[in-house]
């Protein structure tokens, strides 16, 4: 059996730009949505404006649960809870660990080395991160972190 880590990934989102994370450590250069995981007595919506606040610098408001995602890898599985926000204080900047930026939506999916939650922004799907609260997605990914197969539920 694989592995399954819970963890959120939170989506800041003002006019077609989204907040995005690029790794300067590990999986450098990779882009990722901010989140990370839940710990130990936290409830998601509290680990998302945790994880978004150390990775960005900004802090969100009211974040709003959008649905699960599930990104299935061939050893390990992330079980996401996602999130949406539209309000915030701050600006992104650098940390240690990435670099955080707002980034427009079509430059961010035309870039090369995506994690797969990113693909959730895909006009292909018609944002339906958007549209439909409360979704239910599994991603099928390989080790690259390229989606190869989709299952909506």
């Amino acid at each position: 059996m694989k592995p399954i880590r819970k963890a959120v990934r939170t989506f800041l989102i003002n006019n077609n730009k989204v907040v995005a994370i690029k790794y300067t450590t590990n999986n450098n250069g990779f882009y990722d949505m901010p989140g990370g995981k839940i710990e130990n007595n936290e409830t998601s919506v509290d680990a998302a404006i945790r994880e978004f606040k150390e990775e960005t610098t900004i802090d969100i408001r009211n974040p709003q649960y959008a649905g699960n995602l599930i990104v299935e890898y061939p050893d390990r599985i992330f079980d996401f809870d996602i999130y949406l926000a539209y309000e915030y204080l701050g600006e992104p900047s650098t940390t240690s660990d990435n670099t955080a930026e707002w980034v427009n939506i079509d430059e961010l999916l035309s870039k090369n080395k995506l994690f797969s939650v990113i693909y959730l922004l895909d006009k292909d799907h018609n944002y339906e991160l958007f549209n439909l609260l409360n979704f239910k997605w599994h991603f099928i990914s390989n080790e690259n972190h390229k989606k190869i197969d989709e299952i909506k539920k």
